[in-house]
């Protein structure tokens, strides 16, 4: 299936929803922007969503994201400020660049 503008998209290499919002051909490639990030996507790697799809067979659908499970108050992945350490101070008494 082919996207067009206005179709729900999928970015599986991150997990990324989002409204193909144009589509633009550049340097012999066809990229796709999405509204939720204002990136633009590689056609090719980008996969309809279940809306999108649902949408062809006729079936009403709602544009809502996938809830991530929340665990202990925050959502599950996220790191909060109490689950950082301090490791101290950077140590610049290097006097080299690393430009090698």
């Amino acid at each position: 299936m082919a996207l067009a503008q206005g179709d729900t998209a999928v970015y599986p290499k991150t997990g990324t929803i989002g409204r193909v919002v144009r589509i633009l051909d550049m340097d012999g490639k066809t990229w796709a922007e999405l509204d939720s990030t204002g990136l633009l996507y590689d056609i090719n790697s980008l996969e309809p969503s279940a809306a999108t799809i649902a949408e062809e067979n006729g079936k009403p659908t709602s544009m809502k994201e996938p809830k991530r499970k929340k665990k202990g108050g925050k959502i599950a992945g996220e790191k909060g400020v109490e689950d950082m350490k301090d490791e101290g101070s950077l140590d610049s008494s290097a006097g080299i660049c690393g430009a090698g």
